[in-house]
């Protein structure tokens, strides 16, 4: 009996010290949340922390006033009280921006720093659309923007929404001649006017210069471009025009020579 109440004893004084400590911890956190909670409050009430200086780097095509509109950091916030993600959100939501990246820098500065969409052609369409390296068409080109870029051609709006596979595959294919073709140096198409875009026959493409057509149907660029490069310096070396280079053949190059040459 004696040995029972002992026990009994001992599990009640080992029960409340578990209890005393629950409690002293609970009591530790409520603390923690109290100091912090009146910490933060008095932070967000420090003239020290408002918002001076709004720093914006990367800014070519877009305006500074149009990031700041984006961010809608009005008057003077706290910079504890800034939502980062959100307003980086809201910036990659316009056409032209890529990726954006918003630091805070204490104890009263933001800093912006916006990657811009670089437009690789002008995709036309029903209308004209930048279109950049990753096949992204991302915004309207205006007028005022300059068309300083080659053209795609040969696609309708209704051609890449009724067989989107193909017609992707196509401005893929686009895509990788014209980044393969910008790195030749010593080919006719240095600079490429237009790059039209056939189902039935893969790509032709036209010199900005020259005005020469080069047909480089599907697939094999790397290859087509290189003897393409090897065609053309023998043309120059014989003072001769060509007026159409076909290279769709890899085995069978055909020169078309111009009428002025």
């Amino acid at each position: 009996m004696v040995e029972r109440r002992k026990e009994e004893e001992e599990k009640f004084l080992v029960l409340l010290k578990r209890s005393t400590g629950a409690a002293f911890r609970l009591l530790l956190l409520a603390l923690f949340l109290f100091t912090g909670q009146w910490i933060y409050v008095r932070l967000l009430e420090d003239p020290l922390f408002r918002v001076k200086e709004i720093e914006i780097e990367g800014c070519k095509k877009i305006s500074r006033e149009a990031v700041r509109s984006l961010v809608l950091m009005e008057g003077m916030p706290n910079l504890f009280s800034l939502r980062l993600r959100e307003m980086a959100r809201r910036l990659e939501g316009h056409p032209w921006v890529n990726h954006a990246t918003i630091r805070k820098v204490f104890p009263d500065k933001v800093r912006i720093e916006i990657e811009e969409r670089k437009p690789m052609a002008i995709l036309q369409m029903e209308e004209l659309s930048y279109i950049d390296e990753e096949g992204v068409i991302f915004s309207p080109a205006r007028d005022g923007d300059g068309f300083n870029f080659p053209f795609l051609t040969g696609l309708t709006r209704q051609a890449l929404e009724k067989d989107a596979e193909a017609s992707r595959e196509l401005l893929t294919g686009a895509l990788e001649f014209l980044r393969l073709a910008q790195r030749m140096k010593s080919s006719p198409l240095e600079e490429i006017s237009e790059i039209h875009m056939s189902r039935s026959f893969g790509i032709d493409c036209y010199a900005k210069e020259s005005g020469l057509e080069v047909k480089m149907g599907r697939g094999s660029f790397p290859e087509k471009l290189r003897r393409l490069s090897i065609v053309w310096s023998d043309l120059r070396k014989r003072g001769l025009f060509a007026e159409c280079i076909d290279c769709i053949d890899l085995d069978r190059i055909v020169v078309t020579k111009s009428h002025a040459g």
